[in-house]
C-alpha cells in the first residue's frame, strides 16, 4: 500500500511541476512576443488583450503562491 501511495504522490507532483512550468513558460513567451513587437493587436481588440494578459498574470501569481506557501495539503495514505 505504501508503494501505491508514493507512486500516486509522485505522479501528482510531476503533473503539478510540468503544468506549472508549461504555464509560466508560455506566459513569458507570450509576454516576450508582445514586448518585442512580433505580435500586433488591432485597436479594436486592445482592451480584450489587456484583460487576457491580466488574467494570465493572475494565474502566474497563483502558481507562485502555491509553490512558495509553507504547507501544502498532503494526500491521505489510505486506499
Amino acid at each position: 500500500m505504501a508503494i501505491a501511495h508514493q507512486s500516486r504522490v509522485l505522479l501528482v507532483m510531476t503533473a503539478q511541476v510540468v503544468l506549472s512550468a508549461l504555464f509560466i513558460g508560455g506566459y513569458f513567451y507570450v509576454l516576450y512576443l508582445f514586448l518585442t513587437g512580433k505580435v500586433s493587436v488591432s485597436s479594436d481588440f486592445k482592451e480584450v488583450v489587456i484583460t487576457l494578459i491580466g488574467a494570465l498574470t493572475t494565474g502566474v501569481a497563483l502558481i507562485l503562491a502555491y509553490w512558495f506557501q509553507r504547507q501544502r495539503e498532503q494526500t491521505p495514505q489510505g486506499g
